[in-house]
């Protein structure tokens, strides 16, 4: 045999990246998906077995009519995610991690998994309306349906699932690592942007929380026009009440909320709507302001490049008068109306 046909033969018989990648982290990818059939087997699973709760509705308690949607916030819409696309993302492209990752960031980037943000969101009432009926819960459930758990563990599941999620990334991550010179940097790239992206829904999941401190503000209202992107704490000057306070500021893609801290409690002071803001950094500060109103939120400068970053993003993302056609225009100036409306009634 030539030295050139040997060397052919060496070179096709040397495993590709891709298999590299899948072998190397083999342990991590089986974990990862059989944990994803099991967390999907146990949403549907109990989504069968609560919805019993709400059928006898002579038994049930006034309390619980008609509140199946309180206490089980959009875990419909959880499992769709993971019973239709997710799961079988992981399935089909198994032997193709590189492929795998960028498909799981795209839906991240396509907000299909802002259901986890809606969800945490709503998880506080999900709770009170539980314990408010725990006796109840527990005689339907543990006793009569043989369901040693019960419906609070059930309703932990989501946010167990979505912390998990950064966790294996990482160990996915430390095994490309530790095998770099076999792996190509585009796959090690794929999987550091998506760990990047987990790690950000996962903060915006726990930050959403905070809506609900907002006074005679419905959070879901706001959730269900707009998506929640971060909430930045600050000392607010504030040129229309003219006076300094301890604030919040919400960031919404179609709009900014700021709140006045007292004590755990916010109440709402204002909005600015995008792209009608004006965003001006200064040395320690940066002011918020159009045509009714003008705030500066005092801040160290990497906080304030961090905000700059993202309020630039969001005027970027707004599209103009001339580039969108007259249904998107009035879609944007639907959830315009809505989101006015919102924040009126809790201003007033």
């Amino acid at each position: 045999m030539s030295a050139s046909a040997s060397a052919s033969a060496s070179a096709s018989a040397r495993p590709s990246s891709s298999d590299v990648a899948e072998q190397c982290a083999r342990h991590v990818l089986h974990e990862l998906i059989s944990t994803e059939q099991q967390y999907v087997e146990d949403l549907v699973s109990g989504i069968e077995r609560y919805s019993q709760i709400f059928s006898p509705l002579p038994s049930l308690p006034v309390g619980l009519v008609g509140q199946q949607h309180v206490l089980l916030p959009y875990v419909t819409q959880i499992v769709k995610l993971h019973r239709y696309k997710l799961l079988p993302l992981m399935l089909q492209h198994r032997h193709q991690l590189e492929l795998l990752f960028e498909r799981w960031y795209a839906l991240i980037d396509q907000d299909f998994f802002n259901c986890y943000v809606l969800f945490a969101a709503s998880q506080r009432a999900s709770l009170q309306l539980y314990y408010k009926h725990e006796l109840y819960f527990k005689q339907r459930l543990q006793i009569q349906l043989g369901d040693p758990l019960g419906i609070r563990s059930f309703l932990l599941k989501p946010v167990q699932r979505v912390t998990k999620y950064p966790l294996l990334l990482s160990r996915f991550i430390q095994a490309f690592y530790e095998h770099r010179q076999l792996i190509s940097k585009r796959v090690f790239e794929v999987a550091c942007r998506l760990e990047t992206r987990l790690r950000e829904l996962l903060e915006r999941a726990n930050q959403s929380d905070q809506l609900n401190d907002i006074k005679h503000f419905n959070a879901l209202s706001i959730l269900n026009e707009a998506s929640f992107i971060t909430v930045g704490e600050f000392q607010l000057n504030d040129g229309r009440l003219r006076r300094s306070y301890s604030c919040k500021l919400f960031a919404f893609n179609t709009c900014l909320i700021y709140t006045e801290s007292k004590g755990r409690k916010q109440l709402l002071r204002g909005n600015f709507l995008l792209p009608d803001v004006c965003f001006v950094a200064l040395s320690k500060s940066f002011l918020l302001c159009n045509k009714q109103r003008e705030c500066e939120f005092l801040c160290q400068p990497a906080v304030l490049q961090k905000w700059e970053t993202i309020v630039r993003q969001l005027l970027d993302q707004e599209p103009g008068p001339a580039s969108i056609d007259r249904s998107g225009q009035h879609v944007q100036q639907q959830q315009r109306d809505a989101i006015s409306r919102t924040t009126w009634y809790a201003l007033h």
